[in-house]
């Protein structure tokens, strides 16, 4: 049968006794998110006390939390946690971060501990926002888990991937190819009663009708 961990504290115990209290950071494994009030919180048991006790809900820590705005970044299931309890109440658990351990490793994707160049956020199923600080060659990177990536560097912004559309879901009009439609327009012809016409009178210009600074393939 699970208790909650402040029963299995508190009993033989007065609420109000110091034997009852946890004070300092203690470790949790996460056991449930699903929180019937939605508010994010979650709960956690201590493997410390060899049994099955589970917290109360727990609220999660998180930077900028406020009305309808922060970062939401819950723990998941099985994760290991960091627990503070209010005044060492246990009724009152707060998680105030996530660790890595040696079966729940850092995203391979990091680097080097010696360079520390870089930053990563990385979700459950693979997206990715890497911010790479390696002198030189600086860059911000956003891919999805299918490989599609959109990159900012000094040299500028590249977008890959299989399909892209702008403007909505329903694009679908193909878009042109500047450099080779130039050269299809600049040497086009006519036929006429009397052989080919010329090329137009006005040419397509790179710079002026195609751009040089923005690409594609």
């Amino acid at each position: 049968m699970s208790h909650s961990l402040s029963e299995t504290l508190l009993r033989g115990y007065e609420l109000d006794s110091t034997s009852g209290r946890i004070y300092g950071v203690v470790v949790g494994i996460v056991t449930s998110i699903d929180d019937p009030d939605r508010l994010g919180r979650v709960k956690v048991k201590y493997p410390w006390l060899g049994d099955d006790s589970e917290s109360e809900w727990a609220r999660v820590m998180s930077f900028m939390a406020g009305g309808s705005r922060g970062a939401v970044f819950r723990p998941e299931e099985k994760d290991e946690v960091l627990v503070l309890h209010e005044h060492g109440d246990p009724r009152f658990p707060y998680v105030i971060g996530a660790v890595w351990n040696g079966t729940d490793a850092m995203p391979s994707e990091r680097g080097t501990d010696v360079d520390n160049n870089v930053r990563i956020i990385k979700s459950r199923s693979g997206h990715k926002v890497t911010l790479d600080d390696t002198s030189g060659s600086e860059k911000v990177v956003v891919e999805d888990k299918q490989g599609n990536t959109i990159t900012l560097s000094s040299s500028g912004v590249v977008i890959k991937s299989q399909a892209i559309k702008v403007g909505s879901d329903g694009a679908a009009e193909g878009l042109v190819l500047g450099d080779t439609f130039l050269s299809l327009f600049n040497n086009h012809t006519h036929p006429t009663g009397v052989g080919p016409s010329g090329p137009p009178v006005t040419p397509m210009v790179k710079g002026s009708h195609v751009s040089t600074k923005h690409t594609t393939e």
